[in-house]
């Protein structure tokens, strides 16, 4: 009997909050990639366009708008962002799910944390070989993997280039899906980086401020978390969200 499961592309946006770092640690120690997972992005770009326009009424969002092309997360108030993650829950709730990768730094080596490429490159691989494979909704027929990544992230170590080493690693070794394609981008340019922009510096508030508000924020995203919750690394350590 033929498979009528057509094979569909993925869509993924990824952007960060937080560094990998030895360095004071006590202010510094977690690392947040936030990733969301899509078939298609429309409908969630226009109501997190309109929650910017929103935003936008308000003189300060207008002169960092002026300034800057952009507002970024990290200057969002998690009040402001509840009613940007309600619209978009509301519309396109059905439409996409997140990946939360947590790095704490305080327990990584010297060694590991070395080549920041590295690092980034082999926790993505492993959150895709195990939460994304075996948990997300989209694994089970994917034709291209689109990432799309803003390009203050670009890998400079040519040794561990991310598309050589997905693509690798999830076409040839262990098959995840047909192609894999990997694209950097101005974060100016690009509302879906903007938007996962802002939940990685949510769920950052959270886990290193212990933000109140950010509470609320992620209780409303945590249903969306591919597997129901934040992918640690190392594993080992059990780290716990703020709520």
């Amino acid at each position: 009997m033929q498979d009528t499961q057509k094979k569909m592309d993925v869509n993924v946006f990824i952007d960060e909050s937080g560094s990998i770092t030895k360095t004071k640690i006590s202010q510094n120690q977690y690392f947040v990639m936030a990733i969301l997972f899509t078939r298609d992005s429309t409908k969630i770009k226009r109501q997190f366009r309109k929650g910017i326009a929103s935003l936008l009424k308000k003189p300060k969002f207008q002169h960092l708008m002026d300034k800057e092309n952009e507002i970024k997360g990290s200057e969002v108030s998690e009040n402001r962002k509840k009613a940007i993650y309600d619209r978009i829950l509301r519309t396109c709730g059905d439409d996409f799910e997140l990946g939360i990768i947590v790095i704490n730094n305080e327990h990584t080596t010297d060694d590991f944390i070395r080549n920041h490429a590295r690092t980034f490159n082999y926790v993505l691989q492993l959150f895709l070989d195990t939460s994304f494979r075996k948990k997300s909704t989209y694994a089970s027929n994917v034709n291209a993997m689109n990432l799309r990544i803003d390009e203050q992230n670009i890998a400079t170590d040519t040794r561990y280039t991310l598309d050589d080493y997905l693509e690798q690693q999830f076409t040839v070794y262990h098959p995840l899906c047909d192609h894999f394609n990997v694209e950097y981008v101005d974060s100016k340019q690009h509302s879906m980086i903007q938007l996962v922009d802002f939940i990685a510096n949510t769920f950052y508030r959270n886990l290193e401020k212990h933000d109140e508000i950010s509470k609320e924020t992620v209780a409303m995203l945590k249903d969306k978390l591919i597997g129901g919750n934040i992918f640690l690394f190392p594993n080992t350590y059990d780290t716990k969200l703020f709520l």
